[in-house]
């Protein structure tokens, strides 16, 4: 089967972060190709490493977010010839092996799968893992093609996000997920939302942020209205004592960076804790009345 998995990263610097490494290295074990999508000029040394490693790194403006580095790429290669198309994203600490994940997509008879699902907005794969298999990739091409560069987050969400997923599904094609989300179909994203949920079921991959605490401000009050505990000491013990963890801890340690303090943290329990009080209030008021 010849592969491809595209990989955007937005790299902090010009050298390649251990976690980072760590999912190339494993990307390479089940694509034929795979290539490494940015916009900085790497350190020599990485760059040898990338060699070594057998990955292609590509290096484009940054502009419409990781479907822009992604269409970018796709125009760049007869992407027709591929049997399967990953796109990818660095948003994730890959902290154990692919390989359920690839049997289970063996398995599958869909034609579009990924880690996760989300019905905000509308059904859609998550786009921080979402495989085009054979006869998805057509479509999906002649959708970026029409679709072009997206100019700010809100347009890339309705254009890439949720609307490549909505224009496959119309063409007929089938979308599957790894991990389920229990029936919830709410406002929320499962990444946040069932994340000890989909622990169980096996997924191997973690949000960056949730280990890192690196949120942004605008994420923090949904977070909170989510009741979402930031934990990062919880999970980063979670992903390390795993049996299969491929991630060692002195060296992630060393990726960690943009954390909230401690007084942001502090600031962010007494939001979380008033917001779902003030639900539970508003609750029982009303089975009162």
């Amino acid at each position: 089967m010849k592969s491809l998995c595209l990989f955007a990263s937005y790299l902090p610097s010009n050298t390649l972060p251990y976690y980072v490494k760590v999912y190339l290295e494993e990307l390479k074990k089940h694509f034929s190709e795979v290539q490494l999508l940015g916009h900085v000029k790497l350190e020599s040394r990485d760059e040898e490493y990338l060699k070594q490693s057998g990955i292609h790194y590509i290096r484009e403006l940054n502009e419409g977010y990781d479907f822009g580095l992604w269409y970018k790429a796709l125009k760049a290669i007869d992407a027709v010839s591929y049997d399967r198309i990953a796109l990818v994203n660095d948003s994730c600490i890959l902290f154990k092996p692919l390989k359920a994940f690839m049997n289970a997509l063996e398995q599958s008879r869909a034609d579009v799968y990924g880690m996760t699902c989300s019905e905000a907005i509308s059904l859609h794969v998550q786009s921080y893992f979402l495989i085009l298999n054979k006869k998805a990739i057509a479509p999906a091409l002649a959708y970026f093609n029409q679709m072009g560069i997206g100019h700010n987050l809100q347009e890339v969400i309705r254009m890439y996000e949720v609307g490549l997923s909505r224009h496959l599904m119309e063409k007929g094609l089938r979308l599957e997920a790894f991990v389920d989300n229990k029936d919830y179909k709410g406002e929320f994203s499962p990444y946040y939302h069932l994340l000890d949920h989909h622990l169980k079921q096996g997924i191997p991959l973690i949000k960056k942020k949730i280990i890192f605490s690196s949120y942004r401000k605008d994420e923090l009050f949904t977070l909170a209205r989510m009741n979402f505990k930031i934990r990062p000491e919880k999970y980063i013990d979670r992903i390390l004592n795993d049996r299969e963890s491929l991630l060692k801890r002195e060296e992630l340690m060393k990726d960690i960076s943009g954390s909230l303090s401690a007084l942001q943290r502090l600031r962010y329990a007494t939001l979380r804790l008033g917001i779902h009080s003030l639900k539970s209030f508003k609750n029982l008021f009303s089975s009162a009345r």
